[in-house]
């Protein structure tokens, strides 16, 4: 029945235009290290007798760029390091660290990052860390990074800025599965050109349907038209 079509070509809209919408944003985000893409799929929830949009979080890894950078990290595995903001503890695997002025080791936005005994002071020389996230700065013991993973991803909410809040609290990053990199940062984990091809794509969808939409409501316009002059 046309209404019927009407109404399932509305849902297929509004799919597309929060899909589109992700998408964007994924492409939008691409060059930002250790970025994390969104991805929409039509699920249906609860007792929806239709599948409707559901927003979910791709924390799969990302690819390496080696800089040689010492105060650079990243993580090889499952996990987060942790930052310290005025907003609380926020997650992140973004690890492009310095040094602020008192030796602190910070992320681009001065948020200090935590170790397992609180913040990270580093002062001194040469940086080690190693895989397990011990540092040593000039052959002494400077701490051990405190890296955590997130028991149910559906809780981490994006911040901007790499970081994310986590409902509830982090559990110990298994350090078996877990290796923190030395002078090396993660990039975002989606391919640009086949976000742009898929962008493409949902774009070339969202205008089909709104042509489908458009027939449907001419055929329902002539229709109304014949029952008023009967």
């Amino acid at each position: 029945m046309p209404l019927q079509g009407i109404l399932n070509t509305a849902r297929s809209l509004s799919y597309y235009m929060r899909k589109q919408e992700v998408t964007a944003n994924n492409v939008a985000n691409a060059s930002s290290d250790a970025f994390k893409a969104d991805r929409i799929t039509a699920r249906r929830v609860g007792n929806a007798t239709f599948p409707v949009p559901v927003q979910e979080l791709d924390l799969q890894q990302g690819t390496f760029r080696e800089t040689a950078r010492p105060l650079d990290l990243s993580l090889d595995g499952k996990g987060f390091f942790v930052v310290d903001t005025p907003e609380g503890e926020r997650l992140t695997r973004g690890g492009s660290f310095r040094l602020d002025s008192v030796g602190h080791l910070t992320d681009q936005q001065g948020h200090r990052v935590l170790g397992a005994d609180g913040p990270l002071l580093l002062q001194g020389g040469t940086v080690e860390v190693h895989g397990d996230g011990s540092v040593v700065v000039d052959g002494a013991n400077a701490g051990r990074l405190r890296i955590v993973d997130a028991p149910d991803p559906s809780k981490l909410r994006k911040e901007g800025f790499g970081r994310f809040a986590l409902e509830g609290q982090p559990e110990p990053a298994n350090p078996d599965v877990t290796h923190v990199r030395q002078g090396a940062v993660e990039e975002a984990n989606l391919d640009p050109l086949l976000a742009m091809v898929d962008l493409v794509t949902i774009q070339r969808a969202f205008t089909a349907n709104m042509d489908a939409l458009r027939a449907m409501d001419g055929v329902l316009g002539a229709i109304s038209n014949e029952v008023g002059k009967a």
